[in-house]
C-alpha cells in the first residue's frame, strides 16, 4: 500500500473546534501536508459526523485532491485528535476521493470503506472509528 501524503495532526493546533454536544458546530482538521512539501492543501477531502445522517459536530479534513484509484492511499490520519475518537456515526467525502474507517489507530483493525458517503456506518463501526484513509 502506497502513501503519498500525511495528515499532519501531531504539532497543528485544532482551529476552532468546538464541543461534540453542539450539534451543527463546526471543527476544523489541520491541513495534510505532501510528504515532499510543508505547504498544507486547502482542498477539502472529508467531513466526519458525530451523529447518523451527517448530524451533530462535524470535522472536517483537508488535503489534496484523490487519485480515484482504491489501490493506493492518498492521506490518512493515524489517530484521531483530541475529542474525536470513538466518535464518528456518518461521513462525506469531497474531491474524488474514498473514505475508509479504522477501529484502531494506526489504520488496524475492523474497517469501513472505502465508501464516497456514508449516512451511517452500521452498528459494528459506529462510535468505534480511531484512524481514517482517504484512497
Amino acid at each position: 500500500m502506497r502513501s503519498r501524503y500525511v495528515l499532519a495532526v501531531a504539532g497543528i493546533a485544532v482551529a476552532a473546534m468546538t464541543g461534540l454536544a453542539t450539534p451543527a458546530s463546526a471543527a476544523s482538521a489541520g491541513a495534510a501536508t505532501s510528504a515532499t512539501s510543508a505547504t498544507p492543501a486547502s482542498t477539502v477531502i472529508g467531513i466526519e459526523f458525530v451523529d447518523a445522517n451527517y448530524q451533530g459536530a462535524t470535522y472536517t479534513v483537508t488535503g489534496g485532491t484523490c487519485t480515484s484509484t482504491l489501490s493506493d492511499v492518498d492521506w490518512y490520519i493515524n489517530s484521531m485528535p483530541a475529542g474525536w475518537n470513538d466518535v464518528i456515526s456518518s461521513f462525506h467525502s469531497y474531491a474524488n476521493c474514498w473514505t475508509k474507517l479504522y477501529e484502531n489507530i494506526n489504520r488496524t483493525g475492523a474497517t469501513y470503506g472505502f465508501i464516497g458517503d456514508s449516512s451511517y456506518v452500521g452498528d459494528a463501526m459506529n462510535d468505534r472509528a480511531s484512524s481514517i484513509e482517504w484512497s
